[in-house]
């Protein structure tokens, strides 16, 4: 059986589905430290703007309601479902939520009662024959798929292909990794050499996002750069923090 021709657009989708391989942190690192002692150190110092974000680990705050206005009060929600609704949704950075976390979402419940409620919930996705699990691991609860569905997810998302990311990938890579909100201009002022189409490949293949900011002085948006959570996922790191160690001078602002 002859197959049909691969049109542009699901090569394209086919490329988008490679699997990064061959990388490691101690590259990403020796990376960043080659670009540098290869330029100005003074030129590394990260934007003032990535050093403002909050700390996002307090996903699920709520602002706090006048006495019978809330829907809590209104309809009765089971600690099975806040539970569940929560680690349906995770953590923006892809980590796990512990016992405490839970626990706080909630009234009446204490950090040692989660575990039951989550066994709850296991056993009925088992019964109904879902292929949803909570699994925990050191840091606490996430969710996930079954195993014996995961051969289902790769025939959704097609068959994933390695690829190496060659010598000038990784240093783009790295100076956004230990840079967060780094502009293409300051990358290439960095290099010492073009960097747009390698960023761009970066962000096509999910391992850095764009986030479009005005300047200071007004005017068009100026596109920064940023790792994703696929990133975090691909080095093993929970956060930009666990990143290798480099000459403190580099990263100072």
């Amino acid at each position: 059986m002859i197959e049909p021709e691969q049109g542009p657009r699901e090569v394209q989708e086919e490329k988008d589905q490679e699997e990064i391989n061959e990388v490691s942190l101690e590259d990403l690192g020796a990376a960043y430290a080659r670009v540098a002692a290869e330029h100005d150190p003074k030129a590394f110092a990260p934007p003032e703007s990535a050093r403002d974000e909050a700390d996002s680990d307090d996903l699920f705050a709520v602002e706090s309601e006048p006495a019978g206005t809330s829907p809590l009060d209104q309809e009765v929600v089971t600690p099975e479902a806040i539970i569940e609704g929560a680690l349906f949704v995770g953590h923006p950075q892809n980590k796990s939520l512990s016992e405490q976390r839970l626990a706080s979402l909630m009234r009446d419940v204490k950090p040692e009662e989660v575990e039951e409620v989550i066994e709850r919930l296991n056993q009925s996705y088992q019964e109904a024959g879902q292929a949803l699990q909570i699994v925990r691991d050191e840091n606490g609860y996430r969710m996930t798929i079954t195993g014996d569905v995961e051969s289902i997810r790769r025939s959704f998302y097609g068959k994933v292909r390695e690829a190496k990311l060659n010598q000038a990938a990784i240093e783009v890579l790295s100076l956004v990794a230990y840079q967060p909100g780094i502009t293409a201009q300051t990358v290439q002022d960095q290099r010492g050499r073009e960097s747009n189409a390698l960023l761009n490949q970066l962000v096509r293949r999910q391992l850095l996002r764009i986030e479009r900011r005005e300047p200071e002085g007004g005017g068009r948006k100026v596109p920064h750069y940023h790792p994703t959570e696929r990133f975090l996922e691909l080095f093993g790191l929970e956060s930009l923090e666990d990143l290798p160690q480099v000459e403190e001078g580099l990263r100072e602002v």
